[in-house]
């Protein structure tokens, strides 16, 4: 087993205890930060005052910051994730018409 560091968290007044490799504490205490600025933004506009649809909400607007983020040439990651998904789905339905070798299923 890897060596791991306790890594205490409060967000939306509830206490987490997360277990992270050393090297990716960094990382972690800064999705924390992000994570809790979004929180406090949505708070901040008043609609939302369900702790789970507030949480919800921060993690989409993440979710969708993430997939807008540009790799280079313009692609963002969405687009690229939908690129590779049809570089997927063409090389299965190619493997599919394929007849299997002798002895392999």
């Amino acid at each position: 087993m890897s060596d791991t560091v306790q890594v205490e968290v409060s967000l939306l007044g509830r206490h987490f205890t997360i277990a992270t490799p050393p090297s990716e504490r960094e990382t972690l205490e800064e999705a924390v930060r992000l994570l809790g600025e979004k929180i406090a933004t949505i708070q901040s506009h008043g609609r939302i005052v369900d702790a789970d649809k507030i949480a919800i909400m921060a993690a989409l607007n993440i979710a969708h910051d993430l997939l807008k983020t540009n790799l280079g040439e313009g692609l963002e990651m969405a687009q690229f994730q939908r690129k590779i998904r049809s570089m997927a789905d063409a090389a299965d339905a190619a493997l599919g018409t394929v007849r299997p070798v002798s002895g392999q299923a």
